[in-house]
C-alpha cells in the first residue's frame, strides 16, 4: 500500500499540482536541480501562505517525496480525522502541537529523530504564516535541529509573491506571478553557537532574493 501511495503521490505533484501552479497560478520553479545529488537535506523557507508547502512539495524530485516529512501544527490540522489524514497523506507531515502535554517528546526532539532514521524535512523557522511580504523572527529550533546534525546540509528557499496568492485567513486564490527559489545546500559549523546558526540561515534565505528585484509579497486585500 505504501508503494501505492507513493506512485500516486509522484504522479500527482508532478502532472498534476506542478503544471497547475505554473500555468494557471503563475509559479515560476529557480534552481531545482540542486536535489539531484542530495539523499537527505533540510529545507529551510520563509512563511507567507498555504501555498508554500504545496509549491515546495511539487519542486521535488518525485523519487524524493516518500523520504520528506513537512511539519503541521496539531491544533491547527489536527482538529478532525480527515484534515489529519489528508495532511499526513499529501504532506507526509509530522503532527506536533504548539502546547506539549507532560511526557511527550518536545517537537525538536521528534525532528532529530526523524534526521537520525535518514528523513528530509521541510520546515518554516517562522513557524506560522505571517503578513505578506513581513518576515517574522525566526524559531531557534531550526538552529539547534542543524547542530545536532551537521552531516546534513540546509537548502534554504526564498518565496517571493504567494503572500498575495493566497494571504493568511482568506480562502481567494488570485493567479498572480510568484517565485520559489532554491539556493545551494550549506553545511554549518557545529561549533557555531545556536544564535550565530539562526542568523546564518536568515541571510542565506533573504540572500536569494535579488537586490534590484521588484517585491512581490507586499501585497493586501
Amino acid at each position: 500500500m505504501k508503494r501505492l501511495k507513493y506512485i500516486f503521490i509522484q504522479v500527482f505533484y508532478a502532472l498534476i499540482i506542478r503544471p497547475w501552479l505554473t500555468l494557471f497560478i503563475g509559479v515560476k520553479f529557480e534552481n531545482r536541480e540542486i536535489f539531484d545529488d542530495k539523499n537527505q537535506f533540510i529545507v529551510v523557507a520563509n512563511h507567507n501562505s498555504h501555498f508554500d508547502m504545496v509549491s515546495i512539495m511539487a519542486a521535488l524530485p518525485g523519487r524524493k517525496l516518500k523520504h520528506i516529512r513537512s511539519i503541521a501544527a496539531g491544533d491547527y490540522f489536527g482538529k478532525s480525522k480527515f484534515t489529519t489524514s489528508i495532511t499526513q497523506f499529501f504532506f507526509n507531515s509530522i503532527m506536533i502541537s504548539r502546547k506539549r502535554k507532560e511526557g511527550e517528546p518536545s517537537g525538536i526532539e521528534v525532528l532529530d529523530d526523524c534526521i537520525k532514521r535518514g528523513k528530509s524535512l521541510v520546515l518554516f523557522p517562522e513557524g506560522s504564516r505571517g503578513q505578506p511580504g513581513v518576515i517574522a523572527e525566526f524559531k531557534s529550533g531550526i538552529a539547534i535541529i542543524l547542530k545536532k546534525n551537521p552531516g546534513v546540509p540546509f537548502i534554504p528557499v526564498y518565496l517571493d509573491g504567494f503572500g498575495r496568492v493566497m494571504p493568511k485567513d482568506k480562502t481567494i486564490i488570485l493567479p498572480l506571478v510568484c517565485k520559489i527559489r532554491f539556493g545551494e545546500p550549506i553545511y554549518i559549523d557545529s561549533s557555531k553557537d545556536v544564535d550565530s546558526i539562526l542568523e546564518e540561515v536568515k541571510a542565506a534565505i533573504l540572500g536569494l532574493k535579488n537586490t534590484d528585484e521588484e517585491d512581490r509579497n507586499q501585497f493586501t486585500y
